[in-house]
């Protein structure tokens, strides 16, 4: 593998797994942080902390970071210490993680070569699948199975992974200015696969992340990713439709969509009829991932999660199994972790919103 940049994550193993540690993760409208420590076996939820930004409601170019939209270093380096000042975080300690819209993520297949050779082919791949220069990207690597074809033939697929190196500097940056040691960075659906990871099992299972700007997907089996992409449509998309709808401001707009959601009782049921033709978009988008994932390995999805701001809105989980045809797997980040008591009223929030902060959190105790 070529590390690049990523060398930096060593410095994991130069720490005594005690204490606290920081899961630190940045996202599109906010930035989320768990702080862990554990005890034997057993984790401990010792802090937590959200904190959102209303201004990309109005000016989309003021977001802290979106597909198209490079992570603006000033906004998020003040969230991210406002947030920390106002937890009174105990750690200096930080591993984060890069969203999938930032990063480039693939699957292809090739004959089975020493680890050796793989190494040259899927380096000499990657100029097809990464849209830059590759000494501008650190790229990692993973087998994710190996197969025999029809023909007999010994063939490996394999997930490609780049980060571009101006990404990896920024976030160090972002960190080392909010007075945070970054030990280790990752891409954030290997995050999730590890926060969720005592409620996967080999059974294909499809990973919504609904988002305030992106919504990521992917499909796991076990421990490992088999299929990643992501979309631009996600919560403002919905937000969107109600202001244009109802003729009022994003703000009120976004109040409406998390007060009322797809309850579609009453005088309710203006709102979901303005929803459910956006929602479907998005559901079509998380459809073509379910195909794509099902043509390439032929298996089906059998269990769908959803998780993200996204996932809060009220009556979505119904509707989204109504048009994908699957039941909604449900998961529980605080079960067999220690926590305040004071913390059992949002625990569905914490479930949907710091899968991520938790995962990245969790990976330094492993």
């Amino acid at each position: 593998m070529r590390l690049g940049a990523f060398d930096f994550i060593t410095d994991i193993q130069n720490f005594f797994k005690g204490g606290k540690v920081l899961g630190t993760d940045i996202g599109t409208a906010s930035i989320k942080i768990t702080e862990l420590s554990k005890r034997g076996e057993s984790f401990i939820l010792s802090n937590y902390g959200m904190l959102e930004t209303k201004k990309y409601l109005d000016y989309p170019n003021q977001a802290i970071q979106t597909s198209s939209l490079r992570i603006v270093e000033k906004d998020a380096t003040h969230l991210l210490k406002t947030l920390l000042s106002e937890m009174k975080t105990r750690s200096h300690l930080a591993i984060t993680s890069v969203p999938l819209f930032a990063t480039f993520v693939t699957v292809f297949e090739m004959p089975k070569f020493s680890r050796e050779e793989t190494n040259k082919v899927v380096m000499f791949q990657a100029q097809q699948y990464v849209p830059m220069p590759l000494d501008q990207i650190s790229v990692e690597w993973f087998v994710i199975e190996e197969f025999d074809t029809e023909r007999g033939q010994k063939y490996q697929r394999i997930l490609l992974v780049g980060i571009p190196n101006d990404v990896i500097m920024k976030y160090k940056k972002i960190h080392k200015d909010a007075g945070l040691r970054l030990v280790a960075m990752e891409v954030d659906i290997f995050a999730i696969l590890r926060a969720l990871d005592k409620f996967l099992t080999e059974v294909p299972t499809l990973i919504v992340d609904i988002g305030a700007q992106s919504t990521g997907m992917i499909v796991v089996e076990g421990k490992s990713v088999r299929h990643a992409n992501q979309t631009d449509y996600s919560g403002i998309y919905l937000t969107q439709a109600i202001a244009k709808s109802l003729d009022v401001s994003m703000i009120r707009a976004e109040e409406l969509k998390r007060r009322k959601g797809l309850s579609g009782e009453g005088v309710d049921s203006e709102l979901s009829t303005l929803l459910l033709p956006f929602l479907d978009v998005i559901i079509q988008e998380v459809r073509h991932a379910k195909d794509v994932y099902e043509r390439r390995y032929a298996k089906k999805v059998e269990k769908i999660m959803l998780i993200g701001g996204g996932a809060n809105l009220i009556g979505i989980e119904k509707y989204f199994s109504s048009q994908i045809g699957l039941t909604i797997a449900h998961q529980s980040l605080l079960m067999g972790v220690q926590y305040p008591e004071t913390l059992r009223p949002v625990e569905k929030n914490i479930d949907n919103e710091l899968v991520v902060s938790f995962g990245l959190a969790k990976r330094y105790f492993l």
